[in-house]
This record gives structure tokens, sequence and C-alpha cells, in this order.
């Protein structure tokens, strides 16, 4: 059908793109770690990202509506791939700082012009299932990326230069599209307090996303690389990209089943066993936080099932309590709340990590924020009743870069 063949040029765009993403997320921190970097600086430059893709959120509709999705994937793409290849010309905290800013805001541009022209594209009793696809291709990419570098010859010469050509085809194909591009609507600048108001438990929980996906996700590669052997780079690069591909494959794994079960019941209590979940295994790596590679793999993977599949169901959530028409706001606001977890997360976990605890006040970090996410979970339950079975929305497998999907939703009919 046309809206397949419409859309399928976003989501190999996107897979490629994401193929990118996944070695930067092991690249960047080992060779943070190589270059002696403090722990505090490692959390600045995550920190970085998320402030430049809060940025990117604002003024990604403007951009899209002045220039058009087409031009606006191309603008922000390039951006992207420049800021990519000046950080192998210098490992300064400044330099990578601002070019992960820069990064963080063309990443953002990116997401709202595929996701929206997704949404557009597709029809409403078919979008859940294309959605879902989209977000299994972008996933996919994210695993395959780190073990591009797995071999680790010249970590962030090589891994730079495999980024940027990755980040480069993933222009090609809107780039060249001869597909009609869809018209983004206009609307209002939205607060993320509007979802404090009518769902602050989705709030909560994705603040909580932001917080501990971000700020421990920066220093697990660093970890992983420990659980090898360090003596030999190729052995650490291995190590590292196994044990994130491991990450994201259990969190494709779980997010689905976990989404399913919270269209059955509450979906603050369901968050709220993910967050017991997962800060019993960070306790665990709390405890025993160099515990060898194969136990390491089998806790970290558990970990990543557990912590990465609960934004979803927090947007379920806040589709739930959402009136007609205020969908969009509640998903603007949900991106901004995680944005700001996103860009705290990671300086908190850096000062722990640059600290005596080391790795282990990172898991425990994590454990904390996940035991108080299940407290807050279960007070909200208690303080107000689930929506009604009329009321809920299905789940839709969504991740923290998703909130432009919801655009096209306000206009569909309301059952």
């Amino acid at each position: 059908m046309k809206f397949y063949r419409n859309v399928a040029v976003v989501m190999l765009a996107m897979g490629v793109w994401q193929i990118a993403n996944g070695l930067l997320n092991v690249a960047l921190p080992l060779t943070m770690a190589q270059s002696g970097w403090s722990g505090i600086a490692i959390g600045a430059i995550a920190s970085a990202y998320a402030i430049g893709f809060m940025a990117g959120a604002f003024y990604a509709p403007t951009l899209i509506a002045r220039i058009g999705h087409i031009r606006a994937f191309a603008a922000a793409g390039g951006l992207a791939v420049a800021a990519t290849l000046l950080l192998g010309t210098d490992t300064n905290v400044y330099l990578w700082f601002a070019l992960r800013l820069v990064f963080g805001a063309s990443a953002a541009v990116l997401f709202a012009v595929a996701e929206s022209w997704i949404a557009d594209a597709t029809p409403a009793d078919r979008r859940g299932g294309v959605i879902s696809a989209y977000q299994i291709a972008g996933r996919a990419g994210i695993v395959v990326g780190p073990f591009l570098i797995a071999g680790g010859e010249t970590l962030i010469g090589g891994a730079l230069l495999t980024a940027g050509v990755f980040l480069a085809l993933a222009i090609s194909p809107v780039a060249a599209t001869g597909r009609a591009q869809p018209i983004l609507p206009d609307h209002p600048p939205h607060s993320p307090l509007a979802v404090l108001k009518v769902a602050p438990a989705a709030a909560i929980a994705v603040f909580a996303a932001g917080m501990v996906n971000t700020g421990v996700l920066a220093f697990i590669p660093i970890w992983a690389g420990q659980l090898g052997t360090p003596s030999e780079d190729a052995n650490t690069a291995a190590a590292a990209a196994l044990v994130m591909g491991i990450i994201y494959a259990a969190s494709m794994a779980s997010q689905w089943p976990a989404g399913k079960i919270s269209d059955k019941y509450d979906r603050r209590l369901v968050i709220g066993v993910l967050g017991a979940s997962w800060a019993a295994v960070s306790l665990v790596l709390t405890a025993f936080v160099d515990p060898g590679l194969f136990i390491g793999i089998l806790l970290i993977g558990l970990w990543g099932a557990t912590s990465l599949a609960h934004y979803g169901i927090a947007v379920a959530h806040a589709a739930d309590r959402a009136k007609p028409g205020q969908l969009p706001a509640m998903a603007s606001g949900l991106l901004l709340v995680w944005a700001v977890g996103s860009v705290v997360g990671p300086l908190i976990s850096g000062a722990l990590y640059a600290s005596p605890m080391g790795m282990r006040g990172v898991f425990l970090f994590s454990a904390i924020f996940g035991a108080a996410l299940a407290g807050a979970m279960l007070l909200r339950s208690r303080s107000r009743t689930a929506a009604s079975e009329a009321e809920r929305e299905e789940f839709v497998n969504l991740h923290a870069t998703s909130a432009a999907l919801a655009e096209n939703k306000a206009d569909d009919p309301q059952p």
C-alpha cells in the first residue's frame, strides 16, 4: 500500500540513524574514560545531549512549519554529521559539550520530522502496528551499532568516522524521496505543568526515566569494559558493545508484554512493579559491582528489561487521563519532563562515579530512584482510581523521543 511505502522511507532513515547513535553511546564514554576525564565531566557531556534535545524539541515545530519536513531533516542531519566528526579534532571537555549540544538539538528535529511524518501518513486504525514497527527498527539499530566498534581499533577515530558515515546515509532516503511530505499543524507551546495537573503519575514516571536511564547508561559502557580484559582495547570495546546490545535487546523484549499487561491492570501499578524490580537488580549490582562478564550480562539484561520499559506505559497513562484535544499538550509536556530528568540525572550519577563509591554509587542511585518510583506509583494508585476500560488508550510501544507521534492522534475521532 502507498502509506507503507511512504513510512518505509522514514523507518529506513531512522534505523540507519540509530545504528550511529548506538555506536556513539559506547564509543564516547569509553573514549572519555580512556582520556582520564572525571565522572562529573562525563556526566556533563551526557547532560549536554539532553539540553540540546530539549531546545530542539521546542524549535522543531517552527522549523518544520517554515521549511518543510524534508529540508528540516536534511538540515538537522547535516549538523549531526558535522558535530560528530568534529569530536575527533580534540578531546576538550568544552568542545565536546558544545558539539553534543548541537547533536542533541539535531536529534530532536530528526525525531520530530520522522514521527510526525509516520503519524500523518498512517491511517488511524493501523497506526499502532506501524509505530511499533518503527520502534523495533530503531531499537534494532541501537543494538547493532555498538558491535561496529567491537574490534577495538583506534577507538575515537574509527568510531567517529563510522558513525559519520551512517549519519550521512540516514539523510539520503528522506532527501531523495518522491513521496509527498505532510504538513505539520501549528500548535502553541505547551507547558510541562499541564502534565503535573492532569497525569502526575505519568510525569513522575517519565522524570524517573530521564534521571536513571540517561544517568546510568552514560557510565555502563565504562563499567562493562572493565568486566572484560582492561589491558586489551579490543576486549574492552567488545565487552562494552555486548553489554549495551544486551540492555537494548532486553528492553525490546520486555516493553511490549509490559505494555499489554498495563492494558488490563492499573498502569501505575505496572510501572511500580517495574520500578521495584529495577531497584532490586540495582541493589544486587551495587553489592556485586564486578560480578564478571557472564553474570554481569545477566544482571544488566534484567536491569535493561525493567528500567527501560515504562516510558510507553507512562505515555499511555497520560493518554487515558487526557481530554479530547489535550493529547498533544500531554505528549509535549512528557518529553520536556523527560529532558529535564535527562539533564539532571547524568550530573548526579557523574558526581557519584567521581566519588569513592565509583560505579557502586551509580547503581545505588538507580536503586533509590527505582524504589522511589515504586512508592510514588503505589501512593498515586491509592489517591485516585484507575481509568476505566472505556477511557483507556491502547498501549503503543514508545520510547522517550516519541512525543511527536501524539500530534495527529488529537484529530482522531474520540470513542
